[in-house]
């Protein structure tokens, strides 16, 4: 007797990568799902694909929303879902076949597992491979909340929900926060109270498609970057308050999500009127005793921070023109 997964998959104007994404679904040898298609408001053909293919297999179902965004879609399908586990899928992307069997196999060989995950893996738009899988090596592993929280810490740990299989009592108390990015790993550290442990499956079973117009792969957003601050304060105050022997990890996450900041702000936003930017500026210029000695930054990382810190925007545009010297000169 089998458990039913739901699975959740928030759509927008993706048709192009639709029916990949859903066939995907459809063809997994986990065969006990619900298949939620959530169409946000589509404009273009999406809203009548996901019709079609439900009429192909009844364990689809579709729900037509006003637009919203990704995270009212996700929070629609978190209500609507009657499986016992809940995933989530993004629609340009495609799970491997055998994903939600590895996922819920892990489960089940964990009871008090809250979470289990697989690994992911990019792809450009040509289907090239731009990163391979965290780990390849076919181990489930146990990770207790705080090594969990420590892989996160170190950007070794994935916070994406695509990647995992919540058991629905856990992820059913709570929404995503709507209008907001970064999203995913808000939500992962606010449910940290719900669970001990996550189990990690180091295997591919996820594959995501890099694309100019996806949400948040492509084009520079600053919300999307106040997000990630505001998170990475939020996982400083829980290193402080819950795991104090992560605290040196979570200031060097916290340094990591700053330089990512000022390696993608445009020279044209780095303005004396922009207080996200000076704010940045300031924290940044504050952290030198903390780049000089962090033992888990790596030495790029701490090349980079130091050669920023004391003109971040007058490095930045020395950079600009002597990599149009550089492309001149081929």
């Amino acid at each position: 007797m089998t458990e039913k997964i739901s699975v959740i998959i928030p759509i927008y104007n993706v048709e192009k990568y639709l029916r990949r994404c859903i066939n995907a679904v459809r063809e997994q040898s986990y065969t006990d799902l619900e298949i939620i298609l959530v169409d946000d408001g589509s404009t273009d053909e999406s809203a009548a694909i996901c019709d079609e293919m439900a009429g192909e297999d009844e364990r689809i179902r579709v729900i037509h929303k006003k637009n919203g965004g990704s995270s009212s879609a996700r929070n629609c399908g978190i209500e609507a879902a009657e499986g016992a586990y809940i995933g989530f899928l993004d629609s340009d992307d495609w799970p491997q076949k055998d994903m939600y069997e590895t996922l819920h196999r892990a489960l089940k060989e964990y009871p008090k597992a809250g979470i289990a995950q697989v690994m992911s893996r990019d792809f450009d738009e040509q289907k090239n491979l731009v990163k391979g899988p965290q780990r390849d090596d076919q181990k489930t592993v146990l990770l207790q909340k705080e090594e969990y929280f420590s892989e996160l810490m170190l950007h070794v740990g994935d916070s994406s929900f695509c990647t995992k299989l919540f058991r629905a009592p856990v992820i059913k108390k709570y929404r995503f926060k709507e209008k907001e990015l970064n999203e995913d790993f808000e939500l992962l550290l606010r449910m940290f109270p719900e669970f001990e442990s996550i189990v990690t499956v180091g295997k591919v079973g996820y594959n995501i498609e890099l694309r100019g117009g996806s949400n948040t792969r492509g084009k520079y957003e600053q919300a999307r970057f106040e997000a990630m601050m505001r998170n990475a304060d939020t996982a400083m105050r829980m290193a402080k308050e819950e795991f104090p022997s992560q605290e040196v990890k979570a200031r060097r996450f916290v340094l990591v999500q700053a330089l990512d900041f000022f390696l993608h702000v445009p020279v044209e936003e780095m303005r004396k009127d922009n207080p996200f930017y000076l704010q940045m500026e300031e924290r940044l210029k504050s952290s030198k005793e903390e780049i000089d000695t962090n033992p888990f930054l790596s030495a790029r990382d701490r090349k980079n921070l130091k050669i920023l810190y004391p003109a971040p925007r007058t490095v930045r545009r020395l950079h600009g023109v002597w990599m149009r010297i550089k492309g001149n000169g081929k």
